[in-house]
């Protein structure tokens, strides 16, 4: 079957010729044009100033001043969303900055870290790139009460805690410990069911 597309040009805009299909393709591109609606997103050059920025821990409102937004639009450029393969998403914190996302699957008992500092005492686990489940076990560790803690079952207990599980336990206290400032956020994958 054969089309005639000067026909068709001539149904759908009423004209055939080339100056004023231009003019007619050019009109429709300017969409939106006085701004209303949603602001255009930021491209992946603007994304990486950010993420530099808040490597050097440039707070979030200082990089939404800087990027003429706000402070919300920049926290949902500045984390990713919870990866596929895995089930849970921890931001290491140092006061209001990520310094090391963990992407955590337990079912694989695989981990895997963006460092968002190159403040290697901020990061969760050093100078290593690729921990292992060990290493994440270790972490979680660190940031809870020592096990051997004489009142660890009334701790526990306040906790709501059944028994000593690192994971429960920083779940519970966001992984705060006296000997700094960082802290844990969590992120959790929802299942859907059908």
């Amino acid at each position: 079957m054969s089309v005639n597309y000067k026909k068709l040009c001539e149904e759908l805009f009423g004209t055939t010729d080339v100056d004023e299909l231009k003019a007619i393709s050019d009109s429709v591109k300017v969409k939106n044009n006085r701004g209303a609606g949603r602001k255009r997103k930021f491209s992946d050059e603007q994304i990486s100033q950010m993420l530099e920025m808040q490597a050097k821990n440039i707070s979030q409102a200082e990089i939404a001043k800087h990027f003429g937004t706000s402070r919300q639009t920049v926290v949902r450029y500045l984390h990713e969303n919870l990866e596929e393969d895995y089930n849970m998403q921890i931001d290491y914190m140092y006061r209001t900055s990520v310094c090391t996302t963990i992407f955590v699957d337990f079912k694989s008992e695989k981990i895997k870290i963006i460092n968002k500092t190159d403040d290697i005492i901020h990061r969760a686990f050093g100078i290593k790139d690729n921990p292992s489940w060990d290493d994440f076990m270790i972490f979680l560790k660190d940031r809870c009460f020592p096990e051997s803690r004489g009142d660890k079952k009334t701790l526990l207990k306040v906790l709501g805690v059944d028994s000593y599980d690192p994971l429960q336990i920083v779940e519970k206290t966001k992984g705060k410990t006296y000997e700094d400032k960082q802290w844990m956020k969590f992120k959790y994958r929802r299942k859907v069911e059908i």
